[in-house]
């Protein structure tokens, strides 16, 4: 089990891992117990290299980016962090991304273990981001947004979309496990990435884009479920603040915010959802329920007029 993971590890490039400084060196080394890395790398205590080289104290916890490439191993990046934590955004503490804004500086790592750069590594495509973890256990969510992300996949030019997914749940959703996740919806590399990093990072971008993540079990979340549209310039261009979107309406609005053809009524759809989901406080049931609603004393109404209309002209061709 230990060498298939260790097997693993070596064919990625880094790996963000949480651990503990039980000592340190004149030469910028130390010694540090990592957590377990799930599907990767077990709870170990080992001699790293720091880069670059940081002066830590004994006791003190650390996130960083874990090369395995150098001997020793090398942490990268290192800094002190305490472990990730669910929790509702704290828009007091960054610049919350909102429409219009530029997409946050951050650095993740992908399901291959390569580094990706947030505000950058998208740039000249459309993107469609949203966040999920590989343990949710409800069908209509994570796995239903990662299911329509298949779909806008199989629909949308890679040349000119991206797909990417964020998980809520760094600490168990290593490369290695993203990876296996994507696999199981089609995944396809340079089309849709999946995501992770240290936790400190991810709790940042989590307060920066507004997304609430409260554990509710060892292995389950209560979160939101936006989706963020963004421009090829790197800048929101919609923001779907319900998982149960279509993906007929994403997939218009997309192509819109690409400037390519594209269905309106679908994005009207789109649009409307959004209104009664925003009028009825957040509540996404409520919200379609009132839409439901709507459309149906619209049709109503449109019904009987036009049975009213009917009625008036056979009474004057009788009256006649």
């Amino acid at each position: 089990m230990i060498v298939h993971a260790l097997l693993a590890a070596t064919l990625l490039s880094v790996i963000p891992v949480h651990g503990v400084v039980l000592d340190t060196f004149p030469d910028g080394s130390a010694i540090v117990r990592t957590d377990v890395v799930p599907e990767m790398l077990p709870s170990q205590i080992r001699h790293y290299r720091l880069a670059p080289v940081v002066r830590l104290r004994a006791n003190v916890g650390i996130d960083a980016l874990l090369d395995v490439s150098t001997r020793p191993w090398t942490l990268r990046e290192a800094a002190p962090a305490a472990p990730f934590v669910p929790g509702l955004p704290d828009p007091g503490r960054v610049v919350p991304v909102d429409l219009g804004s530029a997409m946050p500086k951050a650095r993740l790592v992908n399901q291959d273990g390569g580094l990706v750069q947030l505000d950058r590594a998208f740039r000249d495509k459309t993107l469609l981001l949203s966040f999920i973890f590989t343990r949710c256990p409800d069908r209509t969510l994570c796995p239903a947004i990662s299911g329509k992300f298949a779909f806008l996949q199989a629909h949308l030019d890679r040349k000119r979309f991206a797909l990417a997914e964020i998980t809520l749940d760094p600490q168990y959703d290593s490369p290695a496990v993203l990876r296996n996740y994507g696999a199981r919806y089609g995944a396809q590399a340079g089309s849709w990435t999946l995501l992770t990093g240290t936790g400190s990072v991810l709790a940042h971008l989590l307060n920066e884009f507004g997304i609430s993540s409260l554990r509710v079990s060892t292995s389950n979340f209560l979160h939101d479920d936006k989706l963020f549209i963004v421009t090829p310039a790197g800048r929101v261009a919609d923001i779907v603040e319900t998982g149960g979107w279509d993906p007929q309406g994403v997939l218009a609005q997309a192509r819109e915010v690409a400037g390519l053809a594209n269905n309106p009524f679908e994005r009207f759809k789109l649009a409307l959802v959004a209104e009664a989901i925003a009028v009825c406080g957040g509540s996404e049931f409520a919200g379609i329920a009132l839409l439901e609603l709507t459309l149906f004393t619209l049709l109503t109404v449109v019904a009987l007029v036009g049975l009213w209309t009917v009625a008036r002209v056979l009474w004057a061709k009788e009256g006649h």
